[in-house]
């Protein structure tokens, strides 16, 4: 005989998950799950059968059947272990084993069943729920989680066999079931055709009757001649037409009578059925809340509408099919709207670009006579000289230009003739010198610069919301100067003091020297990016954009000290399909500049220009680039209008 394994560790395996479901079942509402078997039986059948009264062969289908069970609890078939548990236990009932686990497979089996049964009930399947909760029962009768939720199901179940008038509102914002329904009336079915000629009343009486509705007059009808006749209708087109003539209407009273008044403003606020309900309209800001509930006056002509803007939500009261309408009118409204997502990315390319290339010539050549230049030197420094003589540093006999040399090479005396003087001609007297106003010199100089700005701005917009962004900084410019002054002399306030200080020192450091106040206007400018995108999500998938695009900056010139701004502003409707990126704008602006200075002549001529000119050229451009991809992040309802709301308009007497 094979050894079996351990039956506990396959119950503790196997049941673990089944444990909290039963406490839950068992010890949460006080009652021992059915088919436990009591602590007095459970000793006496634990005790070991004798071989006399069990064969071998029956125990070891016992075992075999107990196995069999463990591992359909395993694979989640609460049935069938149940059933082989059961059948383990009839073979060997001495085994208190075999009774336990039939036992807890039963509990478990229960706990699934009242578990599918609660889900049928919510996704609004009673018939579902009722039999799987019968099935439970009938394994575990004296079960009261049973018991409750069997009559909540019969509750519900009663409910929807007799569902109100008033449509679930199928807006995620607006999710409430729909309000009770007033008193219905039973008419009787079939079409009828009328011939009659009477008083009101009577036609009324006799056209409601014949559809098994009793009719009951308010003491504002008036009785008048009336002819009705009208050919194969239903109760509710004969009622609508007949009441329209006797400018009347009905409000039930039970199922099968009606309540028959003149149709006045008066009768209808005293006798209509008015019906309760608060709409909840979350994240909503008080101005959409207040549009609201005029929306709800002056369409459907609710006089009793509050407006309840820190909760979000519309307290109403009005007739049924009044209330119908605002909750179809308002679900359309709030669970219509998209969101867009608008990925901007602004480039912005400057670039300056200066050469200078070529030789810079002397351009002003002067002569001078080198013999008069040093004797005016000579003469402006004798003092020098005679001290020059007297030591022995220049001959006494010595020449004009010799000594004018000696100073200037000493370096006692400065001058800038002979540093500018290209040379000399002539002799003796005639000697002279040439001069320039510049040594020559030769440019080969590149100055380049290159910046690049990108701008990646990302808004989430509403479907027609005006959505704004701004970035950079706010300048302060003096528009205007007001200057207050002050007449008259502070000596008048000699002798006066303020809190021990003289009064005549506390203006004078006020008024400053000029006696004077100027107080300067100044207005802040926004300085930087404005981006203002509307968009409006189409029925196409298409993203129609309203765009207005500013980059104010400050110019580098001024007039009477007020800075020049300078402004770039694009304003523009596209249409782009969603995830789509288009160039929305472009700019570029360049500007060149050269100049030429050298020889006239020369300088002129193309081939001498970097031999003998100096050539200046500088560039500049400014590229602005504008890349928009709309994304929708939010998808509104595909249909074009809203549902069909028949509103009977009331018309005045």
């Amino acid at each position: 005989m094979p050894r079996l394994p351990d039956r506990a560790a396959i119950l503790r395996r196997s049941f673990a998950a089944v444990a909290c479901s039963v406490c839950f079942l068992s010890v949460g509402h006080g009652q021992e799950p059915v088919g436990k078997v009591p602590p007095q039986q459970a000793a006496e059948a634990g005790g070991k059968p004798s071989q006399t009264q069990k064969d071998a062969r029956q125990m070891r289908k016992a075992d075999d059947a107990y196995l069999v069970g463990a591992r359909l609890l395993d694979r989640g078939d609460m049935a069938g272990a149940e059933s082989q548990f059961a059948l383990a236990a009839t073979l060997n009932p001495a085994d208190g084993d075999y009774i336990q686990a039939a036992a807890l497979a039963r509990e478990h089996r229960v706990t699934e069943l009242v578990q599918q049964a609660g889900k049928a009930r919510l996704l609004g399947r009673p018939e579902k729920s009722q039999s799987l909760l019968a099935e439970a029962q009938r394994l575990d009768p004296g079960n009261p989680i049973i018991t409750q939720h069997l009559d909540a199901t019969v509750s519900s179940a009663s409910f929807q066999s007799q569902p109100p008038s008033s449509e679930w509102i199928s807006s995620p914002l607006l999710k409430a079931s729909a309000i009770a329904a007033p008193i219905a009336l039973e008419p009787q079915h079939g079409r009828r055709s009328f011939q009659i000629a009477a008083d009101s009343k009577q036609v009324v009486t006799e056209v409601l009757s014949s559809y098994g509705i009793h009719a009951i007059f308010d003491d504002s009808v008036q009785n008048k001649p009336l002819r009705f006749n009208i050919d194969n209708v239903d109760y509710d087109q004969a009622s609508a037409i007949l009441l329209q003539m006797a400018n009347a209407f009905a409000v039930p009273i039970d199922s099968h009578s009606v309540l028959v008044a003149a149709d006045t403003a008066e009768n209808r606020q005293r006798l209509d059925r008015q019906i309760e309900e608060t709409i909840y309209v979350p994240g909503f800001t008080t101005e959409q809340m207040n549009e609201l509930g005029n929306v709800v006056r002056s369409v459907f002509d609710v006089k009793q509408a509050t407006v309840q803007v820190g909760s979000g939500s519309l307290a109403l009261r009005a007739p049924e099919d009044t209330l119908t309408a605002v909750n179809l009118t308002l679900a359309d409204l709030v669970d219509g709207g998209a969101e867009v997502l608008l990925d901007m990315r602004l480039y912005t390319v400057d670039r300056t670009r200066q050469r200078n290339i070529g030789a810079q010539l002397p351009q002003q050549i002067g002569v001078y006579n080198v013999e008069s230049e040093a004797r005016k030197l000579v003469l402006a420094n004798q003092s020098l000289v005679q001290q020059a003589i007297s030591q022995g540093l220049i001959p006494a006999n010595a020449s004009d230009i010799t000594i004018a040399l000696a100073l200037i090479s000493s370096g006692l005396v400065q001058s800038t003739l002979l540093s500018n003087t290209l040379g000399f001609f002539g002799g003796g007297l005639t000697a002279s010198g040439v001069t320039a106003n510049a040594s020559t010199k030769f440019n080969l100089a590149l100055n380049s610069s290159d910046t690049r700005a990108l701008d990646n701005i990302q808004l989430r917009v509403g479907d027609r919301q005006n959505g704004v962004f701004r970035s950079g900084m706010r300048y302060p410019i003096v528009t205007s100067t007001y200057t207050s002054g002050i007449s008259g002399s502070t000596s008048s306030l000699a002798g006066t003091t303020i809190n021990g200080v003289s009064a005549q020192s506390l203006l004078n450091q006020f008024l400053g020297a000029s006696g004077s106040v100027t107080i300067p206007q100044i207005q802040y400018q926004d300085l930087g990016l404005l981006v203002e995108a509307t968009p409006t999500v189409q029925r196409s998938g298409m993203v129609k954009l309203k765009l207005n695009l500013k980059i104010q900056a400050l110019g580098g010139a001024a007039i009477n000290n007020i800075p020049i701004l300078i402004n770039r502003q694009y304003t523009s409707d596209v249409t782009v399909a969603d995830g789509e990126t288009t160039l929305i704008a472009s700019s570029l602006s360049r500007s060149e500049s050269a100049a030429i200075g050298g020889i006239p002549g020369l300088g002129e001529l193309p081939g001498f220009q970097t031999a003998t000119a100096d050539k200046t050229a500088e560039t500049d451009s400014s590229e602005l680039v504008l890349l928009i991809t709309p994304h929708i992040v939010r998808h509104r309802s595909n249909e074009v209008a809203g549902p069909r709301i028949a509103f009977n308009q009331r018309l005045p007497n």
